[in-house]
């Protein structure tokens, strides 16, 4: 399994980064282009799921997990090849800490971990991104 953690801090309440996130259709579009489609919304947004159109690849599910709060240890969960991303929210120095774990595992000995560690490189710089974009997004509607 390949795990990619990545934080930045938001210039606004925890509730507000909080209730953004909870929609994610407009969470996932802040990711570098993807198109997301199908989005399946659960009560207070925890298992919700979009479809998301990548510019490469097959379109896929992606399972979406919110919590408020610091991070938790991490426990193995099998994600069976689909991306699994949880979102943490933290109050910090008068905004909010947002960290975005994202997990992969392909249960495809020998070939499952390579690929995972393929996966998890070419997404940090997109997981960059669209923790950037989720900043823009929820301080451009802070006021």
């Amino acid at each position: 399994m390949a795990k990619l953690t990545k934080s930045i801090t938001i210039n606004a309440p925890v509730e507000k980064v909080f209730d953004f996130a909870r929609d994610v259709g407009r969470l996932w579009a802040c990711f570098p282009e993807v198109a997301v489609r199908d989005v399946e919304v659960k009560p207070d947004g925890v298992g919700s799921s979009p479809m998301v159109h990548a510019h490469a690849g097959d379109p896929q599910r992606r399972n979406h997990r919110i919590r408020r709060g610091r991070p938790q240890p991490a426990h193995r969960r099998e994600v069976l090849g689909r991306p699994v991303s949880t979102n943490m929210f933290e109050a910090e120095a008068g905004g909010t800490k947002l960290t975005v774990d994202a997990e992969w595992h392909l249960p495809v000995p020998p070939a499952g971990p390579p690929v995972e560690a393929l996966i998890m490189k070419r997404s940090e710089k997109d997981g960059e991104a669209m923790l950037a974009g989720i900043k823009v997004q929820v301080e451009g509607t802070a006021a």
